[in-house]
C-alpha cells in the first residue's frame, strides 16, 4: 500500500512539473496594457544614450525560485531588472475621498512597488507577475537591430521572452541637460516615522539622502521645506522635530533655530537639487501656526488668517529674521514662499504683506489662475485642466517667472496615481511642454503610511496620490515610467523644428484628450513613433 501511495505521489509530482512547464511563460507587454501580450521578437526603438524600460509578464509557479539570464548580442547594452510587487490600492481618483467617506470603494492589487534585483534569482507570491527590464544603450552603440533574450528557469524547466532593440543613429543628450522643472513635494518626517528613528539625526539624514538621490533621478529641482513640522501640521510634535524651531522667550520676543532646515537644505544641494527652496506654512490649510512658549514650557498653537493683527505680528518677526538668515547664507534668491490652493484674494494680500517686509522674497502658488495673483507669484502651478491664455503666459515668461501644472485627486484622468493608465506619464510630461510651461508639480513624493509596502489605501485620497517611491530604497513603476517619459521630452527638445514637430505638439494640447483615454493613448503612440523615426 505504501508503495502504491508513493508511486501515486511521484506520478502527481511529475504531472505537476509537466503542467507547470507547459503553462509557464514570459512575454513582453506594454504600459498601455500590462495584462496584454506582445508578439515574440517585438521591436523596441531607442536612441544612443537612452534608457529603455520594458515590462515582461510572467506566468509561473508562485513561491518557487525563478532564475533569469539576459542574453544580448551587443555588449554596449547593459541591463538591470526590477521585480514588481503587488500593492493593495483603489481607483477613487476624481472624487478626493467622496466614495471612501461612505465606506464603499473598490480595492484591487496593483503591480506598483519596484524592487531592483541584485541577483538573478527571485520569488513571486503570485502566478501572474511582472518584471521590468531596464536597458541602458551606450552612446558608443552602433545603429542597428540587436536581439535581447531573457531566459527563465524554474523547477527544472525553462521558458523565455525575446525582443529586438532597434538603435537609432540619433544620440540623446545627458539627462542632466533636460530643461524641465519637476517639483515633487517632500515629507522628511514621514521617513523618520516609518523607520521609527529620531528626526534630523544622522540616521534620518542618511535615509533622506537616498530620497534626494531618487528625486534627482527624475530631474527634481526643488527642496521642499516648511516652518514647524511639515506642509500640513496635522499633529503637534516636539520643538526639536520642527524643521525651523520657533520659540517665544520669557521676555516675549521670538527666537528661531534654523539648524534642521540648514541640514536638510545642505543635503539636498549636495545631491544636486539646488535650483529652488520652497518654504511652506505662511498660509496653511488649517490656518494654524505654532511656537514653543519658554515660560509655560508648552507648545502653543494659534489659528489666524493673513491680514489679522495676530498673524501680522507673528509672521513679521519671522520674515525679518528669516530674511537676514537667508542673505547671510546667500540663499534668498532661491527661496520661494509657497501657498497651496487657498483663497486667491487672501493670497494676494499675503504676497503684498511679504513684499513690504522684504521685496527680495519670492512667492509661489498652486491652484486656480488669477491674473492679479500672477503678477505677484514667481512660481505658479495650475491644475492640469486649466489652460493659461497665451498673453498671460507671455507676461510670466517675460518676467522670468516659472509656470507649471499639477494633477491631484480631482483629476480622474490623466493622472499618476496607482489606478491611472501608465501611459499617462508620457502624455502629461509632453502636455506641459506643449502648453509652453516649465514643467510639472506633484504634491507628495514620500508621504508614507505604516503599511505602505503592502497597502496604499488612504482614507481620503486615491492610492498612489501620496507617494511615488517606497521605503527600503525601492521605487514604483510610475517613477520609472516618469523617468522614461522625461527622456522622451529630451528627445523632443533635440529634434529640429519643422512642421511635423509643431503639428504634433499642438495636437497634444487638444482639450478633449484630457477626458478620452483611447484618444490620449493614440496621441502618446503618435508622439513616440515620431520621436523614434
Amino acid at each position: 500500500m505504501k508503495k502504491i501511495v508513493l508511486l501515486f505521489l511521484i506520478f502527481i509530482s511529475c504531472d505537476l512539473q509537466k503542467s507547470s512547464s507547459q503553462t509557464a511563460k514570459a512575454v513582453f507587454t506594454s504600459f498601455r496594457n500590462l495584462e496584454g501580450e506582445l508578439a515574440d521578437k517585438t521591436v523596441f526603438k531607442g536612441w544612443k544614450n537612452e534608457t529603455l524600460i520594458l515590462p515582461i509578464r510572467l506566468v509561473s509557479s508562485p513561491a518557487v525560485p525563478l532564475t533569469f539570464n539576459i542574453k544580448s548580442s551587443n555588449t554596449f547594452i547593459s541591463a538591470s531588472v526590477y521585480q514588481l510587487h503587488y500593492v493593495e490600492g483603489d481607483i477613487s481618483a476624481g472624487n478626493c475621498g467622496t466614495d471612501k467617506s461612505g465606506g464603499v470603494f473598490e480595492k484591487r492589487q496593483f503591480p506598483d512597488r519596484a524592487e531592483k534585483l541584485n541577483s538573478n534569482t527571485f520569488l513571486s507570491d503570485t502566478a501572474n507577475h511582472y518584471i521590468l527590464l531596464e536597458l541602458k544603450v551606450d552612446q558608443k552603440t552602433k545603429a542597428g537591430k540587436y536581439p535581447v533574450k531573457v531566459v527563465f528557469s524554474q523547477g527544472g524547466s525553462s521558458f523565455s521572452a525575446e525582443a529586438i532593440i532597434q538603435v537609432s543613429s540619433q544620440k540623446l543628450a545627458d539627462f542632466s541637460s533636460l530643461n524641465y522643472k519637476v517639483d515633487f513635494w517632500q515629507f522628511p518626517l514621514s521617513v523618520a516615522d516609518y523607520y521609527q528613528i529620531k528626526p534630523w539625526s544622522d540616521e534620518h539624514l542618511a535615509y533622506l539622502g537616498k530620497v534626494f538621490d531618487q528625486l534627482k533621478g527624475i530631474n527634481q529641482q526643488v527642496i521642499t521645506t516648511s516652518v514647524f513640522w511639515d506642509l500640513y501640521n496635522t499633529s503637534i510634535r516636539s520643538l526639536d522635530q520642527m524643521m525651523i524651531q520657533v520659540k517665544k522667550k520669557s521676555d516675549g520676543n521670538f527666537a528661531y533655530d534654523y539648524s534642521n532646515f540648514e541640514k536638510y537644505v545642505n543635503l539636498g544641494m549636495k545631491k544636486g537639487i539646488d535650483k529652488q527652496i520652497s518654504v511652506h506654512n505662511l498660509f496653511p490649510w488649517n490656518n494654524n501656526f505654532f511656537y514653543y512658549d519658554e515660560s509655560s514650557q508648552q507648545m502653543i498653537s494659534i489659528q489666524s488668517l493673513p491680514g489679522t493683527e495676530v498673524y501680522n505680528q507673528f509672521w513679521t518677526s519671522f520674515l525679518v529674521d528669516f530674511s537676514k538668515y537667508l542673505k547671510q547664507k546667500k540663499w534668498i534668491n532661491r527661496v520661494v514662499l509657497v501657498v497651496d490652493e487657498l483663497d486667491l484674494n487672501e493670497t494676494i494680500q499675503l504676497a503684498k504683506f511679504v513684499k513690504k517686509i522684504d521685496p527680495a522674497y519670492k512667492m509661489g502658488y498652486a491652484g486656480l489662475y488669477n491674473p492679479e495673483l500672477s503678477t505677484l507669484m514667481y512660481d505658479y502651478s495650475v491644475p492640469s485642466n486649466v489652460i493659461l491664455e497665451k498673453d498671460e503666459l507671455a507676461k510670466r515668461i517675460s518676467s522670468g517667472y516659472k509656470t507649471t501644472f499639477y494633477t491631484s485627486c480631482y483629476e480622474a484622468q490623466p493622472n499618476l496615481v496607482i489606478g491611472s493608465n501608465l501611459n499617462d506619464a508620457y502624455f502629461l510630461t509632453m502636455l506641459s511642454r506643449s502648453r509652453g510651461y516649465d514643467g510639472m508639480l506633484r504634491w507628495a513624493f514620500n508621504k508614507w503610511s505604516p503599511q505602505i509596502m503592502t497597502s496604499a489605501i488612504f482614507s481620503d485620497l486615491p492610492s498612489g496620490d501620496t507617494h511615488f517611491i517606497y521605503p527600503n530604497n525601492q521605487l514604483s513603476i510610475r517613477y520609472l515610467i516618469l523617468r522614461d517619459a522625461l527622456e522622451e521630452v529630451l528627445k523632443f527638445d533635440t529634434k529640429p523644428n519643422d512642421w511635423k514637430k509643431t503639428e504634433l505638439i499642438n495636437a497634444q494640447n487638444r482639450y478633449f484628450l484630457l477626458n478620452i483615454d483611447p484618444s490620449r493613448m493614440e496621441m502618446v503612440e503618435a508622439m513616440r513613433n515620431y520621436l523614434n523615426d
